[in-house]
């Protein structure tokens, strides 16, 4: 059994003694400040239920794509290419992002306070989730390695 270390400083007290694993797949609302009525958000919007579907929720990572676009202009694209555009972007509603109704933003809205893709890319409890699953898989392959 792997102990989390400080992530567990991001979880609410009933969690600091599990495992890193078991953090994973946790519900959503054992992240601090994520309460049941916001995780009952994240699920009716795109089915997040755990840590670790939160941290690979597919929005988030587009979200997080646009964003690392966003600060690229002229370092990993073309000059040509205008990565202005991703700026915008990033203002734009989640709506913008194929797939995500005004339902789901609403629910998103609710839970978390976002508004814009942006915000969704830079989400603290987001963060924390990704945070987790990626200490878990280093755990789990350093535990694999000879």
């Amino acid at each position: 059994m792997e102990k989390p270390g400080f992530i567990t400083k991001f979880y609410d007290k009933a969690y600091e003694k599990k495992d890193i694993q078991e953090l994973c797949k946790a519900p959503v609302s054992a992240i601090s400040g994520v309460s049941e009525s916001d995780a009952e958000d994240l699920k009716k919007a795109f089915g997040i239920q755990t840590v670790e579907d939160l941290a690979t929720n597919k929005y988030v990572t587009l979200a997080q794509g646009i964003s690392s676009l966003s600060e690229s202009s002229g370092q990993i694209l073309d000059w040509a290419f205008n990565s202005g555009e991703y700026r915008k972007l990033l203002k734009q509603p989640i709506t913008a992002m194929a797939g995500v109704s005004w339902g789901d933003a609403a629910f998103l809205k609710r839970a978390f306070g976002i508004d814009n893709i942006r915000e969704l890319a830079e989400n603290k409890p987001i963060a924390v989730a990704q945070a987790t699953v990626a200490l878990a898989r280093i755990v789990q392959f350093l535990s694999s390695t000879p």
